[in-house]
């Protein structure tokens, strides 16, 4: 799985360290059918979960 940056690297983007967040670079585009969140997991096998998580499988 590949990544890429979310900040710049003097960024201080929430670990209080001043390194760039990292996300997967290819995003899931499921949808939590009860909710409508969307699945944070990135590319992935399995399980979706949203920021709550919850956790669904494709239908």
């Amino acid at each position: 799985m590949g990544v890429e940056w979310g900040g710049l690297p003097d960024e201080h983007q929430g670990d209080g360290l001043g390194w760039p967040m990292l996300c997967p670079a290819f995003r899931c585009d499921g949808e939590n059918p009860m909710t409508g969140r969307a699945c944070i997991n990135g590319d992935h096998q399995g399980y979706h979960r949203d920021t709550t998580g919850a956790e669904w499988l494709d239908d």
